[in-house]
């Protein structure tokens, strides 16, 4: 058959076995996204479903002019129909399973990835089911519902592409583009692979050694169901023909595998995910920012994303410095890390307006920005995406955090300029601190919140007591199920001795500021006293992350734990009171809900909002102020709270605390996602257009640039792989340069160069030349 001109693009082969209602949805969509440049051109593998003869005369009539329609006299398997297909014309090839549906644009792709690189021998496209080309989950069968539409997917995969055109350890069949002059080179399928699986393995690996590159199309997607051509074939061809490619290939297991267990394509996939996730839920993206990892801060906004991953999309900014590691927190469950970094000479509006625009955020939700403040302020002074504000702690007034003086103490909430300028300045962690240009800036900061949100009444009014026009809205912490501790099985615990001394409980991560340097004392006036009490540290301290315990158990530190575990902690060590030694005031204290759900009382300081939750709940007790600031005073308090005298007093507390009410997680996230609302309503109010020819408001990112998709990628950690050396056997028939050469050497290897060359020359050269001789 002579080629037809027209047809110089490429040829789409669909070789055709049964299984009509797969063959015509193909067809369909081949046709429905067809170039005037390429044919499709159908071949009949000799089908015994009648069905396929008349869906060939239906297409007969038609007389579409590029499609043309073939019959095999006998049945030759999909490699034998494919090799007929591709002997057609002197075009490139893409062989189409006819269980495929393409989508748009899927061969302009194709073609546009073969143009950028003449060495691109085969290309594979995304598909639902297509083994290292699987998406989005890999070396799967990524089942597709019936009757869902592809090009929500299609789009994102393109969306998200840069494009990176990486190497493959080997194409997948599904379909497969195949350069014309890598076929004129090699040849076409092996038939030692009968009605088909792995010959295109075997193909692109002796494309490979050939010096061709076998790449994905990471900006196409085509839906493949399945194997349906060749169905109960599979379970015997699979293994023969594998056994067959490891013997022709030995290095074809071991390069698959570590490709398998390495997954290159997964930052791919990862921004492909993204993309589409964006696309589902436009305008519902909300970006968190906090300092770094750990604490009641993150716990909070894990909780606030456990509680609503179906209604926003959440995306989680560990921010430090100009190193953002940002969390995509899908609705799955799923969490996908992207590492950004801020460039040299990029401006702060610019990164993180790029983040923004990148995952259409609607909404900053600022939770701790001390690990990033100037550049998070300086970027939201003109920022089209409006920003929340929660007060987890009050470092926008005081730079200590928690107002702790020079004496180590909270200093009761100063708010004069010149006190606070002397405090800050004989404090060596804080120099050159300017107390009133610190307040100013936040206080302009927290003018601009779309609202304000504080966990306790006393940190609400601690706020406003430094930004007298800052109201805060109070939504205290919510605990979601499991949160609260429950029964848990045995955990590493340190040993106690069964002496009946009754142990008092500190909980967490204890630093200056929680009262690590009042509890050491604490401990030094018990043993000196020789009291009968001891303390547990459930959690670690700044000086000893533990597990560690002093010479007599008078101290122990269990280390870090499970909230789950709290309940059978607080048995083994047999805690009867929980105590807050804290220098300075907490804003809510998640270990007081958890100290309480495990039906223990606690002893807190006459300040912040433990005092307010312990004051009149009959669960605990609140220190005078003499108790707080004199550690033996606070000792003489502890002893009386476990002495026989308050027995009935400590057993009412104990049940007050079991029965304490805890803020729900929906009671939260409802006050907390109300005001995500009302901020994004007013926020596109705002932008709306005046025009009556414009009735629609823009996107709040609409005036931000996001980051290009290379940079996405790159942020999701990827590296190229890159394919093993292939091995070189000895050539079929060895012609040309390489023969020439050879038959010189062998010419005038008894003469005396040629002696000395023989010497010289690698043993690996030496052989290439005996095989060109054959």
């Amino acid at each position: 058959m002579s080629p037809d001109s027209r047809f110089n693009a490429a040829d789409v082969v669909v070789p055709v076995y049964n299984a009509p209602a797969d063959v015509r949805a193909c067809v369909d969509s081949v046709l429905a996204d067809l170039r005037a440049d390429v044919r499709l051109v159908l071949i009949d593998d000799a089908s015994p479903d009648p069905a396929i003869a008349a869906y060939f005369a239906e297409l007969e009539k038609r007389a579409h002019p590029q499609v043309l329609l073939l019959r095999n006299e006998r049945n030759l398997g999909f490699t034998g129909t494919a090799n007929r297909g591709m002997q057609l014309s002197r075009a490139n090839v893409v062989l189409l399973n006819s269980d495929t549906i393409v989508t748009r644009g899927w061969l302009d792709a194709l073609l546009h990835c073969a143009a950028t690189d003449p060495t691109i021998g085969t290309i594979t496209p995304f598909s639902n089911n297509a083994e290292i080309c699987s998406y989005p989950r890999f070396c799967e069968n990524n089942v597709w519902p019936v009757g869902r539409d592809a090009e929500p997917d299609r789009a994102a995969i393109a969306a998200a592409a840069a494009p990176t055109y990486p190497d493959l350890p080997t194409g997948v069949g599904f379909c497969f583009f195949i350069r014309r002059a890598l076929l004129d080179q090699i040849g076409g399928f092996d038939t030692a692979f009968g009605a088909g699986y792995g010959e295109e393995n075997d193909f692109c690996l002796r494309a490979a050694r050939a010096g061709w590159r076998n790449v994905l199309a990471d900006n196409a997607f085509v839906l493949h169901t399945g194997g349906q051509s060749f169905v109960g074939q599979k379970a015997y061809l699979g293994p023969r023909n594998l056994a067959l490619l490891e013997e022709r290939f030995p290095y074809y297991g071991p390069m698959v595998r570590e490709y398998i267990a390495r997954d290159p394509l997964r930052p791919l996939r990862q921004a492909a995910a993204a993309r589409f996730a964006v696309d589902a839920a436009p305008g519902r993206g909300v970006l968190h920012v906090i300092h770094y990892h750990g604490g009641g801060t993150e716990t909070h906004v894990r909780a606030l994303i456990a509680g609503s991953r179906t209604s926003w999309r959440h995306y989680l900014a560990i921010a430090v410095d100009d190193n953002w590691q940002v969390e995509e927190h899908r609705a799955d469950g799923s969490v996908v890390t992207f590492e950004f970094v801020r460039g040299a000479h990029e401006r702060w509006r610019d990164f993180v307006g790029g983040i923004c625009a990148t995952f259409d955020v609607a909404l900053i939700h600022l939770h701790n920005i001390s690990a990033c403040r100037d550049g998070i302020m300086t970027a939201l002074e003109e920022f089209p995406v409006p920003f929340g504000y929660t007060v987890h702690d009050l470092n926008f007034a005081c730079p200590t955090i928690t107002f702790l003086g020079t004496d180590g103490m909270y200093c009761g909430g100063v708010t004069d300029v010149g006190t606070c300028t002397r405090c800050l300045a004989a404090q060596p962690m804080l120099p050159g601190a300017n107390i009133a240009n610190w307040r100013l800036r936040h206080g302009e900061l927290l003018r601009r919140a779309a609202f304000r949100i504080a966990p306790s009444r006393w940190a609400a009014d601690m706020l406003l007591r430094y930004f007298p026009d800052c109201e805060a809205a109070v939504v205290p912490h919510g605990t979601p199920d499991g949160f609260l501790p429950r029964a848990a099985g045995e955990c590493a615990t340190l040993p106690l001795p069964d002496d009946g001394v009754p142990t008092v409980a500190v909980l967490g991560a204890i630093g200056p500021d929680k009262g690590s340097r009042r509890l050491e004392r604490l401990v030094a006036a018990a043993r000196a006293r020789g009291a009968w009490v001891r303390f547990v540290l459930i959690g670690y301290m700044d000086v000893k992350h533990g597990p560690w315990q002093s010479d007599d158990a008078t101290f122990t530190i269990h280390g870090r734990y499970d909230p789950a575990d709290l309940p059978y902690l607080l048995a083994h060590y047999r805690v009867a009171l929980v105590l807050y030694p804290s220098a300075g005031p907490e804003t809510f204290s998640y270990t007081l809900s958890e100290a309480w759900a495990s039906g223990r009382p606690v002893l807190v300081p006459p300040i912040g909002a433990l005092e307010e939750r312990v004051r009149d709940s009959g669960a605990g007790w609140v220190m005078t102020d003499a108790e707080w600031r004199d550690e033996k005073r606070m000792l003489e308090r502890v002893l009386a709270v476990l002495g026989t005298a308050g027995a009935a007093a400590h057993d009412a507390a104990s049940a007050a605390a079991l029965a304490m009410p805890h803020a729900s997680l929906q009671a939260m996230t409802d006050a907390t996602f109300a005001a995500y609302d009302a901020a994004v309503r007013s926020a596109k109010a705002s932008a709306m257009p005046t025009s009556p020819q414009s009735p629609s408001a823009p996107s709040l990112t609409s005036s931000l640039s996001p980051f290009a998709a290379a940079r996405l990628r790159d942020a999701l950690g990827y590296r190229a792989w890159l394919p093993p050396l292939p091995e070189s056997p000895p050539p079929q028939n060895p012609t040309g340069m390489g023969r020439r050469i050879a038959q010189a050497a062998a010419g005038m290897r008894h003469k005396l160069p040629g002696r000395v060359l023989y010497r010289l020359a690698p043993a690996s050269l030496v052989e290439r030349l005996k095989r060109h001789l054959g």
